[in-house]
């Protein structure tokens, strides 16, 4: 895997792909004692990524997780698959020297979960904790000298028990320091958003308090106030629910569409902006397209693996 006389920054990417291989349990441990006995400075890189990734536990080597969604309410630990990213600059903790790769083995590896479309399904944590995945949604934890939790994608919701450390929950958009308490986090393409329901967090932004929303879009975090019919719409979905309130078709229609299969599409686009009210069941699409029907004389027909809507002729 090394070549002697690699360049710094070549070698450092290669002791990180041994490093995350062994973390995945993916390593040829043989080939990697030949690549690491093969010359000094080969040692000393691992040992450096080791130690500086046991000691900070970097959150920011994006995890991506097996698609095959897991049974179990409590998965073991699998293999994962790790695009390369390089560590923060540490200096080299000489003193480690070789054992840096037993210093690392020793650290425990993530468990992980997810969900299919219109799936949900909730977790139960080391500590007690709980997590409830929405649809599509991926996550892992590790849960050891600190609770450390990774959202990839999706939406979950979190009843956090007391502990003496908080939980540090990770995403590409948002990190956070979450205290006891009721959270949901969601992301989305444009960013994402970490809901405070009971309990106080820590963000980069700033403190997270009880009916706060941190959002994230397009770059830009900010922290503001969630009032009651905002904070019952954004966890209906906890209760098997999707809540309109004013909301425009198209908005409507997205919200559906993380549920289903089969997505809702709009045959005209000047259906757009219709503004809906109303409650419905997440896996009742067909009560829906009814009251659309019934009250905007929007109808449907499925075209392959679509659902079209069209404005009914009179």
């Amino acid at each position: 895997m090394g070549v002697r006389g690699t360049a710094g920054t070549e070698l450092r990417d290669q002791a990180i792909a041994w490093l995350v291989a062994l973390d995945c349990g993916t390593a040829d441990e043989q080939a990697f004692h030949t690549w690491r006995d093969a010359d000094p400075r080969h040692a000393s890189a691992f040992a450096q990524a080791a130690a500086t990734w046991r000691r900070t536990a970097d959150p920011r080597l994006p995890v991506l997780l097996e698609e095959t969604v897991q049974p179990e309410p409590e998965p073991e630990p699998v293999p994962q698959r790790w695009s390369r990213r390089a560590f923060a600059a540490s200096a080299v903790v000489a003193a480690l020297g070789v054992g840096g790769a037993g210093a690392f083995l020793a650290w425990p590896k993530r468990a992980m979960a997810a969900t299919a479309v219109g799936e949900r399904r909730t977790l139960r944590l080391p500590d007690g904790s709980h997590a409830t995945l929405n649809t599509d949604t991926r996550v892992a934890w590790r849960f050891a000298e600190t609770r450390e939790f990774w959202v990839e994608r999706g939406e979950v919701a979190l009843r956090i028990q007391p502990a003496d450390k908080p939980l540090r929950i990770y995403s590409d958009p948002i990190e956070a320091m979450l205290g006891n308490g009721r959270f949901d986090m969601r992301l989305s393409d444009q960013g994402g958003q970490l809901l405070a329901m009971e309990g106080n967090g820590v963000t980069r932004v700033g403190p997270l308090s009880a009916g706060n929303v941190l959002t994230v879009q397009g770059g830009i975090a900010r922290i503001g106030a969630l009032g009651p019919e905002a904070l019952h719409a954004a966890t209906a979905w906890q209760n098997g629910r999707i809540l309109f309130s004013g909301m425009t078709l198209d908005r409507a229609i997205g919200e559906f569409n993380r549920y289903l299969p089969e997505k809702i599409v709009l045959a005209q686009a000047d259906l757009a902006r219709t503004q809906l009210g109303g409650e419905f069941l997440i896996d009742d699409p067909d009560s829906f397209l009814q009251s659309l029907r019934d009250g905007f004389d929007i109808d449907s027909r499925r075209d392959g693996n679509r659902i079209l809507l069209f404005r009914r002729k009179r």
